[in-house]
């Protein structure tokens, strides 16, 4: 019996004491700068707080229309387009005109990795190594289920074009016109429990039946238009300084087709209830003409095909704007992002 008591508490003991020095190792090995250990613990970190947002997110959704996609694990790999417009009119020396500009278009192949709805990505434009591309554009998007935002920075170098109407037919060339915007992008689904931007734009979330929202809109506008010879392509240097926000209301729709493929369409138009633009010539500053209604207008499509482990799709933002008043000077502007994309579900 003695020696049975013996045991036992030979047993015990072991129990306590191992738990303590394990603890005691991992916490050396993590202090010696054990990079396994390390790893383990940032992503056992991120998962607790991605658990915790998962649980939140899904009580605020009807699971009859959305899931979060259960792969932890996605990579993509993306060919992007974009491209922008500028359409001038107005009245110079009692004629009236109107000059039509148009950027090159730009290509680019990007690689991409999203973890639990966390995403990176690297893109390459082959037009940059060659020197054949002066332009710069970075895209940085936020979508959620209520609400979310795309911003956009344009360096813009390389329009071209022509000038028309009653002061005579002319071409403008290339770097005589470039633009610096900065804009953003934000909306608000009122049906964020049914409806989700996120599955047609990110894929981490599902769409499992056909469902649309109302929304609200919200556009900020900021930079600058610079020409050499005017904006309007006539006569001295000239730079209009833009600053304005938009507000608005639309709707979107998710189509779910055969239980893979997912169809979004979306728009909204806004009008712009603050600006403060600016015309800088040799002759002075000048306020920009106004005649209502300026107006925003932003549109979104979007085409997915979800297979076993793959995915494939393309996606179009679409940006809008028609500032000032075409009988003195008015400014059009049209800017569009296109994707196609193919993935790999880990």
């Amino acid at each position: 019996m003695k020696s049975m008591r013996t045991i036992a508490l030979a047993v015990l003991a072991v129990l306590c004491v191992a738990p303590a020095r394990a603890s005691v190792a991992a916490d050396t090995l993590g202090r010696d700068g054990g990079l396994p250990v390390r790893v383990a613990r940032v992503r056992h970190a991120i998962d607790s707080m991605l658990n915790r947002r998962d649980t939140r997110d899904s009580a605020r959704v009807d699971t009859t229309y959305l899931r979060r996609a259960p792969e932890r694990l996605r990579l993509k790999v993306r060919i992007n387009c974009s491209g922008s417009d500028i359409d001038t009119r107005g009245v110079y020396g009692g004629a009236p005109y109107e000059a039509r500009l148009e950027a090159k278009l730009r290509t680019t192949l990007s690689f991409g990795a999203s973890y639990r709805g966390l995403s990176v990505g690297v893109a390459l434009n082959p037009a940059k190594l060659t020197g054949e591309d002066r332009d710069y554009e970075l895209n940085l998007n936020a979508y959620g289920n209520r609400c979310g935002a795309d911003v956009i920075l344009q360096s813009s170098k390389t329009y071209e074009g022509t000038l028309g109407g009653g002061v005579g037919d002319r071409d403008v060339p290339v770097g005589s016109v470039s633009q610096d915007m900065l804009t953003v992008n934000a909306y608000y689904v009122f049906s964020g429990r049914s409806f989700s931007f996120p599955a047609a734009f990110t894929q981490s979330w599902l769409q499992l039946r056909s469902s649309g929202s109302f929304m609200l809109g919200l556009t900020l506008m900021g930079g600058r238009l610079k020409s050499a010879q005017g904006a309007d392509g006539l006569s001295g240097e000239r730079t209009l300084g833009i600053i304005c926000a938009g507000i608005g209301a639309g709707y979107g729709y998710n189509w779910v087709v055969g239980g893979k493929w997912l169809l979004h369409l979306s728009t909204l138009p806004e009008l712009v209830v603050f600006s403060r633009s600016r015309l800088t010539t040799p002759g002075g500053r000048e306020k920009m003409p106004y005649r209502f209604p300026n107006v925003i207008a932003v549109g979104r499509m979007a085409v997915v095909r979800h297979f076993d482990r793959y995915f494939v799709g393309m996606t179009a933002v679409v940006n809008t704007s028609h500032l000032g008043d075409s009988r003195q000077l008015s400014v059009g502007n049209t800017k569009w992002r296109a994707r196609m994309f193919v993935g790999v579900k880990l």
